[in-house]
C-alpha cells in the first residue's frame, strides 16, 4: 500500500508543476476573480454503511454497519463542512462528523455457550481539515490538497451474568491522526449545476494505508444556498500492535444544504 501512495503523491505533484503554466494564463484570464474571503457552511447527512473488521484487546469481531443499524442506535450525531477560499485562489476546508450509538442484547453467548445479558456505548468522531491551492483550467479548476484526517474512537462495553454482575467490561479511548494528499476537481456544467470529485490518500506511524473518494454535484437553489448531491467513501487499515485495530471501508450517499457566506 505504501508504494501506492507514494505513486499517488508522485502523480498529484508531477500534473501540478506539468500544467503550472496553463494554469496561470487560464487563472489570468479567468473573469471577475473575488476580492478577498469566500465561505460556506454545509450542514449534512450521510447514509453511513461500514464494512471490514475491529479488534480490541484481543477480541476481534466482522463489522457490517448499515444506516437501519445507526438510526436505531443512534443518541446523537452532527455533520458539518467549513470551507473558505482567498481570491479563488488559496484556500482550506474543516470537515467534522461523529456519532454516539448505544445498544443492549439479551442474548450474548460467552465461550462456555452461558446465556448473557451485554451492552455497548460507541463514539465516533473523524475530523479532516486540509489546505489547498486552486488552478483554472479550461475544464475547471483543480484543488490541489494536504492536512489531516483524525479518528476518535470511545468504546465501552459490558457483559452481565444472569445475576445481573459484570461478567467483562472492556473499555477503548483511541485516537490517531492520519496525513493526506490529494485533489479535487470541479467543473460547472450550466448555471445551476456544477460536478466535483476529489480523491486522497495518507497513511501514519500505524496507519498502513487510508484513502477517501467524494464525487456528487451541487445545484444552486439561489446567490446563498445550495445542495449537495453526493457519494463518499472513506477506507482506513489502522492497528497500534496494542489494543487496537480498525481495517473498514465507510461509504454512502451524502445529502447536504451549503450556506455560502
Amino acid at each position: 500500500m505504501k508504494r501506492w501512495t507514494a505513486l499517488f503523491i508522485h502523480l498529484v505533484f508531477l500534473i501540478g508543476s506539468a500544467s503550472h503554466a496553463q494554469a496561470i494564463e487560464s487563472h489570468t484570464d479567468a473573469a471577475k476573480t473575488p476580492a478577498g474571503w469566500s465561505h460556506s457552511l454545509e450542514i449534512y447527512a450521510f447514509a453511513l454503511n461500514i464494512r471490514g473488521d475491529s479488534r480490541i484487546g484481543n477480541i476481534s469481531t466482522d463489522l457490517n454497519v448499515d444506516p437501519s443499524f445507526i438510526m436505531d442506535h443512534l443518541d446523537m450525531g452532527a455533520m458539518l463542512r467549513l470551507e473558505g477560499i482567498y481570491q479563488d485562489q488559496w484556500g482550506y476546508y474543516i470537515d467534522y462528523s461523529f456519532m454516539e450509538l448505544s445498544g443492549d442484547s439479551d442474548a450474548v453467548l460467552d465461550k462456555d455457550l452461558n446465556l448473557l445479558k451485554g451492552d455497548a456505548d460507541i463514539r465516533q468522531g473523524v475530523l479532516e481539515a486540509k489546505a489547498f491551492k486552486r488552478y483554472h483550467y479550461h475544464f475547471g479548476s483543480i484543488d490541489y490538497m494536504a492536512g489531516i484526517r483524525w479518528w476518535d474512537n470511545d468504546i465501552n462495553a459490558n457483559l452481565f451474568t444472569s445475576g445481573g454482575r459484570v461478567d467483562i467490561r472492556k473499555s477503548l479511548d483511541d485516537d490517531w491522526v492520519d496525513y493526506l494528499v490529494g485533489v479535487r476537481w470541479i467543473h460547472p456544467i450550466n448555471k445551476q449545476w456544477r460536478f466535483h470529485a476529489s480523491a486522497d490518500v495518507g497513511l501514519s506511524a500505524d496507519t498502513n494505508f487510508t484513502s477517501g473518494i467524494l464525487t456528487g454535484a451541487y445545484y444552486r437553489m439561489s446567490h446563498w444556498a445550495e445542495l449537495n448531491i453526493a457519494y463518499k467513501s472513506t477506507w482506513v487499515d489502522y492497528d497500534n500492535g496494542d489494543d487496537f485495530a480498525y481495517d473498514t471501508a465507510s461509504q454512502g450517499f451524502l445529502l447536504g444544504v451549503v450556506f455560502h457566506f
